[in-house]
């Protein structure tokens, strides 16, 4: 195994690029005794520009090696400009991974998008094996980020973000019989009731937890709805709950849609099966605007931009709600005593009482009552914004990292993400 640098440990909790930038976590499974977590990485800019797969192993969910970069994009193929996001899958004991790949034109512009396809029998070392099936008609350049299961009926089904020509958000789907042929089955969500389709969704996920069917994906263009504390990002995460009709190829929503995390920066997450059974999911903490990318001050001081959320276990709750904590592996907590001058550490907050921790001057967050509000001064403009939630509230615990700050409810039912500097 060819490791590209020293080992790495959850010692300040987070996965982090050693240079450029880290976006979507892609590709999570357990693979021949080692998770396998990939990740969009452009190692050459922190922009967005170029995109391979950076690769993290692990035997134990705590220390992480960075291993030989799994997929470069080929100069003159479908995927020269770019592996974009996709989904890993193991099948008759070798890993495949399906893709995005990406073509630019002379300026730079994205001109042509690939749903494509490699093979590994260490889980290092990849093939490619080409495009998987023609473009679908109706839909602009923008459809990626398959995703592939097998169902209940031996059928291999592979999902993925689309935007229609009428610049309509859908998520759409194919089947395939012998894991090589895919027929078009249409969309995974006709005719449902769902009011986040904005422009395009990114990032599908059907996942099964605790026995029910979870549609997790990411909406672009989705009017901010401060009153309700809703969609406040450029760009937001959620999931429904509902079931997977085989026949049909069609997921039947019976839930409303629900955000995943409520703080400033929780993107794309993608979820991986643990050998004993628990699922695992992580997310990218730097879905922001051009402007404020550009300004984060870790590309000035040391050349790299954005990490990975903590690795959060899953469940969901007899009222049909999503319930996540970080994983038991990489927690260490300690009782919050003060708060003035919390430093880098895993903290639990024991108390019913209102309370204020200041982080620094430009970073703030407060309990009021049954609320918790979380108050950021940008970096890049000096304007204050906030994030709130409402929950239990009583026994929180806060993970305070170098450049990122995470906090969950007691009760898993909320959880807020958000960069700090």
């Amino acid at each position: 195994m060819l490791v590209t640098n020293d080992a790495v440990s959850f010692e300040k909790f987070h996965l982090y690029p050693t240079k450029g930038l880290l976006n979507d976590p892609n590709g999570l499974i357990f693979f021949k005794g080692q998770y396998h977590v990939f990740y969009q990485w452009n190692p050459y800019a922190c922009d967005h520009t170029y995109k391979e797969w950076g690769h993290f192993v692990s035997d134990d969910l705590k220390k992480w090696q960075r291993v030989e970069t799994a997929l470069k994009p080929s100069l003159e193929d479908l995927d020269s400009a770019g592996i974009y996001s996709g989904t890993a899958f193991v099948h008759e004991n070798q890993l495949y991974v399906f893709y995005t790949g990406n073509v630019r034109d002379t300026s730079g512009h994205s001109v042509k998008s690939s749903q494509m396809w490699a093979v590994s029998d260490d889980g290092i070392h990849f093939k490619k094996l080409g495009e998987l099936f023609p473009h679908p008609n109706g839909f602009t350049k923008d459809v990626r980020d398959p995703m592939i299961w097998q169902g209940k009926n031996g059928h291999y089904f592979l999902i993925l973000g689309a935007q229609h020509s009428n610049k309509v958000g859908d998520i759409i789907i194919y089947e395939s019989i012998d894991f090589k042929k895919w027929s078009y089955r249409g969309s995974l969500i006709e005719n449902q009731v769902l009011d986040v389709r904005g422009y395009m969704l990114e990032c599908p996920n059907f996942i099964e937890v605790d026995g029910k069917q979870i549609l997790m994906f990411s909406p672009q263009g989705l009017a901010a709805d401060p009153k309700n504390n809703r969609y406040e990002n450029i760009h937001n995460t959620g999931y429904v709950i509902g079931q997977f009709d085989e026949k049909s190829a069609r997921f039947n929503v019976i839930t409303d849609f629900k955000e995943v995390d409520h703080g400033f920066e929780f993107y794309a997450p993608q979820t991986m099966v643990a050998p004993d059974g628990r699922r695992i999911m992580w997310g990218w903490a730097g879905m922001m605007t051009p402007e404020r990318e550009a300004a984060v001050p870790t590309i000035q001081n040391r050349k790299w931009v954005h990490v990975l959320s903590l690795p959060r276990e899953l469940h969901v709750n007899d009222k049909l709600q999503l319930v996540q904590q970080p994983i038991t592996e990489i927690i260490d907590t300690a009782v919050l005593t003060s708060f003035d001058n919390v430093s880098i550490g895993q903290y639990r907050i024991p108390t019913t009482a209102d309370w204020t921790i200041k982080f620094s001057d430009r970073a703030m967050l407060s309990r009021h009552h049954n609320e918790l509000v979380f108050e950021r001064q940008q970096w890049e403009s000096d304007q204050v914004e906030t994030r709130q939630l409402t929950g239990d509230l009583n026994n929180l615990l806060l993970i305070v990292d170098v450049d990122v700050i995470e906090v969950y409810t007691d009760d898993g039912l909320n959880a807020m993400t958000a960069r700090w500097f």
